[in-house]
């Protein structure tokens, strides 16, 4: 079996240009599988369904993990029985796997930390301890992180959004979404268009050789990898210990709504979501925050007088 992987990935590598990264991940499953297989003494491809289940009912992995393992298995299993390598199994190819849906709640940065980065930027913009160069940037860091803050709007959205969609006269903003859907959000926070106007008087200085809005050193427009790398840089210096990507951001920002008391239907307007099944995960979080609250600082806990039983 372990000549079958090896000619296997050989085939993956060389006709389906794959990075080094996907063989590799290939190559662990794969001899994960044929380690199985040898020890509990059971055939390819019978081995997948059990060898699977057993990790399902461990519940060590994620559901997401799970699959891929089961899609690398597959693709093995088709590259052996078209090259006749092995005869096909049908009860194996019939075979579906049910995986125990797995609930993520969306992660959040508290205000605080929110607070506390933007001063530090604010602070650091206006130091004389940077040079010219620096200052740029920070400006331009400024007004990406205070839209994305203030708007909730993805990272991929900030970096699609281009000078037309910005109109200044009403302060509204033309969000290019997933799937080609447009939405038109407004800027609320008198410091974000503040931020967006200085960043904007200042543009010209990258020399773009485009009409994005948000432009890296080059001219051109400022990647989703660069997105994250500013938000990174800015975490670290803030001195704020997380693991937060921008995307928390985005959760904070709707969660934050559904606490203040926003309408769920205009959350996901706001959002850009097709579906309010994809927004409803956030009255969780706001639920929770909601009784942790009560349940932390509610003065009726602590009174003495009891007339319950």
């Amino acid at each position: 079996m372990k000549q079958w992987i090896s000619d296997f990935l050989n085939y993956k590598k060389n006709y389906h240009n794959l990075s080094s990264r996907t063989i590799k991940a290939y190559h662990s499953d794969l001899s994960l599988l044929a380690d199985y297989c040898l020890n509990q003494e059971v055939a390819f491809p019978e081995g997948i369904i059990l060898f699977i289940n057993k990790l399902n009912q461990e519940d060590q992995l994620k559901i997401s993990s799970l699959k891929r393992k089961l899609i690398t298995y597959r693709m093995f299993y088709k590259y052996l029985t078209s090259n006749e390598l092995i005869p096909r199994n049908q009860q194996f190819e019939d075979t579906r796997i049910s995986y125990p849906k797995q609930k993520k709640m969306p992660k959040t940065l508290r205000i605080s930390e929110i607070n506390h980065l933007l001063s530090t930027m604010y602070t650091r913009v206006q130091s004389n301890a940077i040079s010219a160069y620096q200052r740029k940037n920070c400006t331009r860091d400024i007004a990406l992180l205070e839209l994305l803050i203030s708007t909730g709007i993805r990272i991929s959205e900030a970096s699609n959004i281009n000078l037309n969609d910005y109109n200044l006269s009403d302060n509204s903003l033309l969000i290019h979404g997933k799937n080609s859907k447009e939405r038109l959000i407004y800027l609320s926070s008198t410091e974000t268009k503040q931020a967006i106007s200085s960043y904007l008087n200042i543009r010209k200085d990258y020399r773009p050789v485009d009409h994005s809005l948000f432009i890296n050193k080059y001219g051109t427009r400022l990647s989703i990898y660069g997105i994250e790398d500013i938000f990174s840089k800015y975490l670290k210096i803030a001195n704020i210990e997380t693991t937060a990507t921008p995307h928390y951001l985005r959760h904070t920002f709707a969660t934050e709504l559904l606490n203040n008391g926003a309408n769920i239907r205009e959350v996901q307007e706001l959002l850009g979501h097709s579906s309010i099944v994809t927004t409803q995960i956030y009255t969780e979080v706001s639920m929770e925050r909601k009784r942790h609250v009560l349940n932390t600082y509610n003065y009726r806990n602590s009174m003495i007088i009891k007339t319950s039983k």
